[in-house]
């Protein structure tokens, strides 16, 4: 049996994701610090509703802080994929342009767009035409530090949106938020890191159940877009098909499909059930009615539920669970967890078009 334990099963990390996780204090202070130094030019009340432009890692970012501040925000906050921001947006818009890279060609759109309109625009990045042209049109920029793939710079791109939040009143005050969400991550290393055997680590536990199967994760409310980070992950890192899904949409059409699985798929699905404390007692009521029915018809089913007091801390706490997970997955199936080959290929046929930007799908 293929180990995890030891220095040798780090060695086909080739970009030192896992060893990379162990420095998220330092990113998490670094991007606090880069959020709250940049000058905001407009006042709080200036901002009548906020649009997060982003894709990939960069949009995931945003789906989780809003899924955490989600019965706390004080105006409507809309997550934005697309090369077109909605009619509705204009001069009393945030508009947070959300691209690690600089280049995302879908964010560099709505950017033009953004400015078009007047919208109150603030960028999030490590460069790119993001971090230098929109600079120099006014728009103000929270640093991130380059060099990293997206998906391992999430609390980069993640923190500075809690922080502007915060500083702009959209939210009521974060500090303890922001203080407890540290001690997460302080622990998630402490219990998930490399050097904890696997025998005391639920991280690597986790991923020796995943082998061989196709996870389908569900979430709810909060733990909803932390399912689509879970996803994510494992198809990235892993390399292996997963899906996400929400209750209680998919008991309205997802649960159907179960009863007509396939032998082949059942022996394949593991579902695994994210829940959080404070979820309305009825999706708590469907988390376990709806395990009941689809029980027989997966390999197995798994329901883990987030700690901590406050909503930043408790999303952080599976996030970490689900981002170590995948990448000792990715040990465990032989296979470097660093690049991403498909996008990269992706992207090259998206230069072949003539569009006129460097595709980053990303983020």
């Amino acid at each position: 049996m293929f180990g995890l334990d030891g220095p040798e099963a780090l060695e086909a990390d080739s970009l030192g994701l896992i060893r990379g996780i162990g420095d998220s204090l330092a990113a998490f202070d670094e991007a606090r610090a880069s959020a709250e130094a940049v000058e905001i030019p407009w006042p709080a009340d200036a901002i009548t509703d906020v649009a997060i432009c982003g894709m990939g890692g960069s949009a995931i970012a945003a789906d989780l802080v809003t899924g955490a501040y989600r019965e706390r925000l004080r105006v409507p906050v809309t997550v934005v994929r697309d090369y077109y921001l909605p009619g509705w947006i204009g001069e009393g818009t945030l508009v947070v342009l959300s691209s690690y890279s600089g280049g995302t060609e879908e964010t560099l759109t709505a950017a033009s767009q953004a400015l078009e309109r007047n919208s109150l625009c603030v960028a999030v990045t490590s460069g790119g035409k993001l971090g230098s042209f929109y600079a120099a049109e006014g728009v103000p920029v929270v640093p991130v530090v380059p060099g990293l793939q997206p998906r391992a710079a999430l609390l980069r791109m993640m923190v500075p949106l809690v922080v502007l939040l915060h500083r702009l009143e959209l939210v009521p005050s974060l500090t303890s938020d922001l203080e407890e969400a540290r001690a997460t991550i302080s622990g998630a290393i402490a219990a998930y890191g490399p050097d904890v055997p696997e025998t005391g680590n639920p991280a690597k536990q986790l991923a020796r159940s995943l082998q061989n199967a196709v996870p389908l994760i569900w979430g709810a409310e909060a733990t909803a877009p932390i399912a689509v980070r879970w996803k994510g992950q494992f198809n990235e890192n892993a390399k292996i098909p997963a899906f996400a899904s929400s209750i209680p949409e998919l008991d309205h059409n997802e649960i159907v499909g179960f009863a007509g699985m396939p032998a082949p798929l059942s022996q394949l699905a593991h579902l695994i059930m994210l829940r959080d404390p404070r979820h309305h007692r009825q999706v708590q009521r469907r988390f376990d009615l709806t395990r009941e029915l689809v029980e027989p018809h997966v390999a197995h089913t798994l329901s883990i539920e987030a700690e901590g007091q406050g909503g930043l801390a408790r999303m952080l706490d599976l996030v970490l669970l689900g981002d170590y997970a995948s990448l000792y997955l990715a040990l465990l199936r032989a296979v470097d967890p660093g690049p991403v080959e498909m996008i990269e290929r992706l992207k090259e046929r998206l230069a072949q078009t003539g569009y006129g930007r460097s595709a980053d799908p990303q983020a």
